[in-house]
């Protein structure tokens, strides 16, 4: 890709970049979010038509007007939300799109199907429904997809972001099978373990533009995020940590999920003081229903949840927010804010009904934008007036405000959801650094993320959930990336 420039009305997404990949290769696209990388991939895949620029393919000027054409071309994309039909089988997502004529032979495509599954070490049940697949049978079959269009280089943003330690390092291993077949497969990613463990070469993207390539190994990780970030890196906070009284616990905790089901199994908790405890698992394994049962957003079937001393088992959401429990939700946008609402509303939500921020029957003005200057500079917010709807921040300031909401007003324990979802580098060093600081002060925190990496540098200790139920690591092992890995998906 030679001089690519990408507008979006007056903002540069991509400023002349340049993109070479070598054939048979494993090759990182990194950057911080909003650097311009799913943009430059898109372009690739034809999905967005660059203001200039040109596309080579095995030296050839390639025109690519669509993803269509890109598939005609051999270039394939597997973006970070799997396009995938949960009430249609496993089969009929491969051949969706790509059926090769009026009239299906299935007993040809099954066989073709199993074919493709069997070169990858892939397994699948064609007749199942794919809301049955578990997110890492869902990113082999997007693969298999690509294969199934015989595609010669393969684009996955984000590939791993969903999977256990032991499913990324699996899926890695097919995809070097596929390079060393001669496909090329370009990865976007985050997560520079995996690609000091797994690719061949490094291209870094910093406000759209291409700063630097090199071959892996070239480079150690810390200067390789010092150059995603594009300066030096604040050293991580050292803290001890030391427990105190238990401030949040649960008692074989049971809790059904939206299906019906018992998403959350006889789960036993405590989290004391002074802790940030982090919740490692695959997504789907109840994280999500346990921080609501929590928060007091989701009944609980059976069992006893108690915060600082006190049964709040069928205790509302704003009864527990008195009490001193704060919450930072995984969807901001569905359960954190209300994006035509000024920076000033949305700092008092969830605080609202506090003494602190009342006069008499009706809110306190004054106090509720002191709280949300207060918000708006802990994690530098980026925004022009503290009037401004939070709809016009980007996500990532969005994430920032939520999060420094938690922390803001006479919190005593936060569960929080993936609370550095979207974040920089340095801006996740700096939430998890308010996090200890927190704890230091005598309260407790809960993190729940499906980054292994993250949990193991920034928490205290961590928990293990699989299928509902929650576990720690064995004496010893706890701090053991292996095996709380193979904890995640059940082989331990």
């Amino acid at each position: 890709m030679d001089a690519v420039t990408q507008n979006f009305g007056s903002v540069r997404a991509l400023d002349s970049v340049g993109l070479e990949v070598q054939k048979g290769t494993v090759h990182a696209l990194l950057g911080e979010n909003g650097a311009g990388k799913t943009t430059l991939m898109r372009v690739l895949y034809g999905a967005l038509q660059p203001q200039s620029g040109k596309v080579f393919l095995d030296g050839v000027e390639t025109t690519l007007r669509s993803p269509a054409e890109a598939l005609r071309h051999g270039i394939g994309m597997v973006s970070q939300h799997y396009a995938i039909i949960p009430e249609l089988t496993a089969l009929d997502n491969l051949m969706l799109g790509a059926e090769g004529g009026a009239i299906l032979d299935r007993k040809a495509a099954r066989a073709r199907a199993q074919s493709l599954a069997d070169s990858m070490g892939f397994q699948f049940d064609w007749d199942a429904a794919a809301a049955e697949l578990g997110p890492a049978g869902a990113q082999k079959l997007e693969i298999l997809k690509l294969l199934w269009r015989e595609v010669d280089v393969m684009i996955l943003d984000e590939p791993t972001a969903m999977l256990s330690p032991e499913d990324a390092d699996a899926l890695y291993a097919s995809l070097r099978g596929l390079a060393d077949q001669g496909r090329t497969v370009i990865v976007v990613t985050h997560r520079l373990s995996e690609v000091t463990a797994h690719c061949d070469h490094v291209t870094i993207l910093r406000q759209g533009k291409n700063v630097t390539d090199f071959p892996v190994g070239a480079k150690s990780q810390h200067e390789t995020a010092e150059l995603i970030v594009g300066k030096a890196l604040s050293p991580s906070a050292a803290r001890s940590c030391r427990p105190g009284e238990v401030l949040l616990e649960t008692v074989r905790l049971d809790v059904r999920g939206d299906r019906g089901d018992v998403a959350v199994r006889q789960v036993d908790l405590g989290l004391r003081a002074g802790e940030v405890v982090g919740v490692a698992g695959v997504d789907g394994s109840g994280q999500r229903e346990l921080v609501q049962a929590l928060l007091g957003v989701r009944p609980v079937l059976s069992g006893a949840i108690r915060l600082v001393g006190s049964d709040i088992t069928r205790s509302s959401a704003r009864q527990r927010i008195a009490l001193g429990l704060r919450g930072i939700p995984e969807d901001r946008h569905e359960e954190g804010v209300i994006d035509d609402h000024d920076l000033v509303t949305n700092a008092t939500l969830g605080h609202q009904r506090l003494a602190a921020f009342r006069r008499g029957p009706v809110l306190d003005r004054a106090a509720s934008r002191a709280l949300a200057g207060k918000v708006a500079t802990m994690f530098e917010t980026k925004h022009s007036h503290l009037g401004q709807k939070m709809k016009e921040l980007s996500g990532g300031n969005q994430q920032r405000f939520v999060n420094a909401r938690a922390l803001a007003h006479e919190a005593k324990v936060l569960v929080a959801f993936q609370p550095v979802r979207g974040l920089d580098i340095e801006a996740t060093r700096r939430v998890y650094a308010a996090l200890g600081e927190f704890a230091d002060q005598g309260g407790a925190a809960l993190v729940v993320s499906f980054d292994l990496d993250e949990l193991l540098e920034f928490c205290d200790r961590i928990v293990v959930m699989h299928s509902g139920h929650l576990a720690s690591p064995p004496t010893g092992h706890e701090r053991d990336r292996t095996m709380i890995g193979a904890m995640m998906v059940g082989t331990a």
